[in-house]
């Protein structure tokens, strides 16, 4: 098969290897000129995934079998689109894609379906913010209603920095819309599921940590498993997965869902039908010992009876992201090493030598990521603070630009 696969970050990588593997021709599109997967493929073509005219005709041309991606959200939604209007297969039509990557969409259907999710208020352009302030008090959080990673996404206390979050949310935004809702108090967590013919199965629940910062972004810097959560909590998860799944007419899909935990209270951030970013099928499949990326290439070439079986580690683990100051990024230090010795299991570089860093605002902005492991909390903290020790990130004056203060905060 001759597959066109969209967005061509680390994590497609993983996706890429797996249908080479398998002796398929992948070509790839992706907005910048050389992304980290374009020397894994067999084509790259500079395209924007979210440029529905030009994938289609894009797959028109190069007469391709599939269109896929994996590991990122809005351009399910391309995907979906394409392949309807070209007659191919794909796991998520396009109205279920609609649904799960507008977040306005999203929201009114959770209210629908009865599951709890913070109250929200979808404005565009032309609205007038006094229909917020009406109705909900501060702190609330303002989202773009269809963009990717967190970009746009932040806490506001007050009413300019409101004003000037909706503005930033509508310049991130495709459809010009942006969502505003309560602010909720609680431990984040993710939840990763597979819905296959047996039904919801929870592969992975962990705590997403984020950067604590005066500008009200949600940066996350480390996802830890396992969560402390109780027996109650857990069935209400089950519960809320699976009323997802049967709400939106999933089958035979990755879930991912984002939660806020709090005592007995639960209530769904968002969610979406795709394996989480930030090499999550990694910290699943070292979690569940269910390899999430091969059962999901599975998925989309077409075969619908899979059955996964989850087996819970009795191990403590964590992804921890590494973030930059300012600079161009020139290389890695001591991360081989410590992989090599034993310290890191998995390494996960996503930006290449010569990366401008501007910033570190969302999960986009990351420069690598490592996988540790241990067998209780306490040498899970060792080994991590013993890795930060010896690693370091270089611009191109040879200086360190590695940003390790959250690993610090308090």
């Amino acid at each position: 098969m001759k597959i066109l696969v969209l967005a061509g970050g680390f994590d497609q990588i993983a996706l890429i290897k797996i249908l080479q593997s398998q002796g398929h021709e992948v070509i790839l599109a992706d907005y910048y000129d050389n992304p980290p997967a374009k020397k894994y493929v067999d084509k790259h073509f500079q395209i924007s995934t979210l440029d529905e005219t030009k994938i289609y005709n894009l797959a028109i041309v190069e007469k391709v079998d599939l269109i896929t991606t994996a590991c990122t959200d809005q351009a399910l939604l391309t995907v979906a689109k394409v392949s309807e209007k070209m007659g191919l297969p794909c796991y998520i039509g396009t109205e279920t894609a609609q649904k799960v990557t507008n977040k306005a969409y999203m929201k009114k259907n959770l209210f629908e379906l009865g599951i709890p999710t913070a109250q929200f208020i979808v404005l565009d352009e032309l609205d007038n913010i006094g229909v917020i302030l009406e109705n909900m008090e501060f702190p609330l959080v303002v989202k773009p209603c269809d963009c990717n990673s967190s970009k746009g996404v932040v806490k506001v206390t007050n009413q300019l920095d409101l004003k000037k979050a909706i503005k930033n949310a509508f310049f991130y935004s495709r459809t010009k819309k942006a969502i505003v809702e309560t602010f909720i108090k609680g431990e984040e967590i993710s939840i990763d599921a597979w819905k296959d013919k047996e039904g919801v199965k929870i592969l992975s629940i962990s705590k997403t940590e984020k950067i604590k910062t005066t500008m009200g972004n949600f940066t996350i810097y480390r996802s830890v498993y396992p969560v402390d959560i109780s027996d109650p909590m857990k069935i209400k998860i089950q519960t809320i997965a699976e009323k997802i799944c049967g709400g939106f007419l999933i089958e035979n899909s990755p879930v991912l869902i984002q939660a806020i935990i709090d005592d007995a209270d639960i209530n769904v951030i968002e969610f979406s039908i795709r394996m989480g970013g930030g090499s999550k099928y990694k910290l699943i499949e070292y979690i569940s010992g269910v390899d999430i990326m091969n059962v999901y290439v599975n998925r989309i070439l077409g075969d619908t009876t899979q059955v996964v079986l989850p087996n819970w580690s009795d191990k403590v683990v964590e992804i921890d992201y590494i973030y930059a100051n300012n600079g161009i990024f020139s290389r890695l230090i001591g991360f081989e090493e410590a992989l090599a010795c034993g310290d890191i299991s998995e390494m996960f570089q996503y930006k290449q030598a010569g990366s401008l860093i501007e910033r570190r605002g969302t999960s986009s902005d990351r420069v690598v990521g490592f996988l540790i492991q241990a067998d209780c909390g306490q040498a899970l903290e060792e080994k991590r603070y013993r890795v930060l020790d010896q690693v370091d990130i270089l611009d191109s004056e040879g200086n360190s630009m590695m940003y390790k203060a959250c690993f610090y905060q308090e």
